[in-house]
């Protein structure tokens, strides 16, 4: 699972060396292991250049998974619903493994938008999402995330006690705003969605340039976000 969690969206096809690093194993036994995964059709190795890319039996997997998380299939209509009145791009994230992976996109009605694919995945510490997963998230995780921050652009928060207390606010007013803190010129708002026993699940995001979204229009539409979210939580069991 460690060598296919490897793959991404932008790393594609991996060499026996680079997932060997990846692993932190020795060449000899990542290679045991991916001559197990090619058999079983999870992985697929290219002759021309002896790289690794995800096999057609993980495609499978996914086409069967996808109509049984629950939480997209009574995520997207809601999604949509926002995207249709906004005109713009509606996110749902979900935390793993130390970051917010999106697990569902609706795309903006506007020309210029703010693309994310099914998949991409993006730090904690950057943007409205992921502050709004780490205002309700364990002390101890997130100052371990504060720790890794650094300026992706000049807005991006990375000294501990203003993090702190932009994640009080988060948690007093319950959603999050970003100001170009992962992309310049982009602003965007995020509610967060709970699982049992109230743990943080995710995050719902609204994101727009900021030539056509404002703090305004962003606090008209917070009671519908929080409503959504809600009821994506009691879904979840909430």
């Amino acid at each position: 699972m460690s060598i296919l969690d490897c793959f991404t969206l932008d790393d594609t096809h991996l060499t026996l060396k680079e997932l060997s690093e990846r692993v932190d194993l020795s060449t000899s036994t990542v290679s045991r292991l991916l001559n197990s995964l090619v058999a079983l059709k999870l992985l697929h190795r290219n002759d021309r250049d002896k790289s690794y890319c995800l096999g057609p039996k993980l495609y499978h997997y996914g086409f069967l998974a996808k109509d049984n998380i629950s939480v997209v299939k009574h995520a997207y209509p809601l999604m949509k619903r926002i995207r249709d009145k906004t005109k713009e791009a509606v996110t749902l994230y979900v935390l793993e493994n130390d970051y917010r992976v999106c697990y569902e996109h609706v795309e903006s009605l506007l020309f210029m938008s703010c693309v994310v694919r099914v998949g991409d995945r993006f730090p904690l510490w950057a943007g409205a999402g992921g502050k709004c997963i780490l205002a309700y998230s364990d002390e101890t995780y997130v100052l371990n995330e504060i720790e890794k921050a650094y300026p992706i652009t000049g807005a991006t928060i990375t000294d501990r006690e203003s993090f702190l207390s932009e994640l009080a606010s988060i948690r007093e007013r319950g959603y999050a705003i970003s100001h170009g803190e992962r992309e310049e010129g982009v602003i965007s708002v995020a509610v967060p969605i709970f699982e049992p026993p109230h743990r943080i699940f995710g995050c719902l995001s609204v994101a727009a340039p900021t030539v056509r979204l404002d703090e305004k229009a962003i606090e008209e539409l917070i009671p519908e976000l929080k409503d959504i979210c809600s009821r994506i939580s009691m879904n979840l069991g909430i």
